[in-house]
């Protein structure tokens, strides 16, 4: 059977691209051509742009922020003389872009529904469109190209746009974001002994159908996903930070081998757990800040 590599260039797994004002209008199609395997996120910083899913339209408006999911059809139509800032990225970055505790919760939940803020000028062009250039001089310079500095800034726009979300947007399914945070807390206590998610189940005093579908709907992940978004996460601030050998790092994390902890990253990631290190390394990001990625403030 033929194996597929997963792609490890950053131009493969992230697009940014600024849209520039035009006399005429254009249309950009999520899962489709340059955007066929990412997800879609608009930046409006001048005129307006409609999202068309389906039978209905959304209007965007100026200083608004729009995330398209992975997987979600839909067209985002450029009006003339609008400004818009187009963003995509691979699924298989996303654990590293969000990170983990209650603040990860929150941006899975971005990444997982259609998301549209309303309008917000300071922090549209005061934190949000600062970091747009960065990122895409991160893609496009072959000198750069980390994909920790490319996480980070990434992970930077999705905190500014859950910010710029109104309580009540951010609300619902309050009982069930309880038993994510439960889980997600028993993950930290237990993802480094390798628990099997029947021990979860047992501590939350659910089935997997009832947990299964719970991650589903609220982050369109699944449970064994989101432990392994932890083990990963880990495995990536080891790698960056310390110089721990890979084998000592695989035993640190429960694996049983070293071998069978390269097999699981690089399906994750795309690359052997010594590319990752050797990109980091090269890209000055060893000392990468880690404070976002706490679990202290779980419930």
């Amino acid at each position: 059977m033929a194996h597929t590599e997963t792609p490890t260039d950053l131009g493969a797994l992230v697009r940014c691209e600024a849209v520039a004002p035009s006399f005429r209008q254009r249309t950009y199609a999520a899962g489709r051509n340059a955007y066929g395997d990412l997800n879609l996120i608009a930046v409006t910083t001048q005129g307006r742009a409609r999202l068309l899913l389906d039978d209905t339209g959304h209007d965007i408006g100026t200083d608004c922020i729009l995330v398209l999911p992975h997987g979600m059809p839909g067209k985002i139509v450029v009006e003339a003389g609008a400004r818009v800032w187009m963003i995509g990225f691979a699924r298989s970055l996303q654990p590293m872009v969000t990170g983990a505790g209650t603040e990860g919760l929150k941006l899975d939940r971005i990444l997982s529904h259609l998301t549209l803020t309303p309008a917000d000028p300071e922090a549209t062009r005061g934190t949000v469109l600062p970091l747009l250039p960065m990122l895409e001089a991160e893609i496009v310079d072959p000198a750069r190209r980390s994909h920790v500095a490319v996480a980070a800034l990434l992970r930077l726009i999705l905190i500014a746009t859950a910010r710029m979300l109104r309580t009540e947007d951010a609300v619902g399914h309050q009982p069930e974001t309880a038993i994510l945070h439960r889980f997600r807390q028993l993950v930290e206590l237990g993802y480094r002994d390798r628990r099997g998610l029947a021990d979860y189940c047992h501590d939350l005093n659910l089935s997997y159908d009832r947990l299964h579908d719970i991650c589903q709907r609220l982050l369109g992940r699944t449970p064994l996903t989101l432990v392994h978004q932890r083990v990963l996460l880990d495995a990536t601030t080891r790698l960056a930070q310390t110089d721990d050998t890979v084998s000592r790092i695989a035993d640190q994390l429960g694996f049983d081998e070293p071998t069978q902890f390269s097999h699981f990253f690089k399906r994750a990631t795309g690359m052997s757990p010594r590319r990752f290190r050797q990109d980091a390394r090269q890209s000055g990001t060893r000392k990468t800040d880690t404070a976002g990625l706490s679990f202290a403030d779980w419930p």
